[in-house]
């Protein structure tokens, strides 16, 4: 079978990489992960999803990009580099914004922890993380149902298909 992007299985393998660690997991509350959007009226209070970029938004949200280069003479060998789009989320009832901010950091540092410390490659999917963790976009708001705060971040990766 032809490999046309490593994009699919890459994120199946962050979803299980982040739902299996325990520092991501363990918190007080935990952290759930989503692979994508959630169809719940109550997600937990730790949230990061993985594969989208703004939890809010109704319409269809970009999981990922990719771009695929030559790797080399001939026609079978590409590189690919993969961006998967990431949200860590933080609620509470109360109007504390800054305990929240900080609650969303602590869940990009675990993710971030995670990618330093991988060694399989990702699973044999990508060749090394290029950067890894790119760009970070925060935001915060303090509802009538209490204090959020959102790190939307990108998790870049470099890719080879088939040669």
């Amino acid at each position: 079978m032809t490999v046309t992007s490593r994009v699919p299985p890459l994120i199946d393998y962050l979803v299980a990489l982040f739902t299996n660690d325990a520092p991501i997991g363990q918190p007080s509350p935990p952290v759930a992960v989503y692979d994508g959007p959630v169809v719940t009226a109550a997600p937990a209070q730790r949230v990061l999803y993985v594969g989208l970029t703004d939890p809010d938004s109704d319409a269809m949200e970009p999981a990922a990009e990719s771009q695929q280069t030559w790797a080399a003479l001939g026609r079978r060998a590409r590189n690919e580099q993969v961006t998967i789009h990431c949200v860590a989320e933080a609620w509470s009832g109360t109007d504390t914004v800054s305990a929240q901010r900080t609650a969303a950091a602590g869940i990009v540092a675990a993710v971030e922890t995670l990618l330093q410390a991988d060694t399989t490659q990702f699973g044999g999917l990508v060749l090394f993380p290029d950067p890894g963790m790119a760009t970070v976009a925060w935001s915060q708001n303090t509802t009538a149902n209490g204090a959020i705060a959102r790190a939307a971040f990108d998790l870049v990766f470099r890719s080879r298909i088939g040669g």
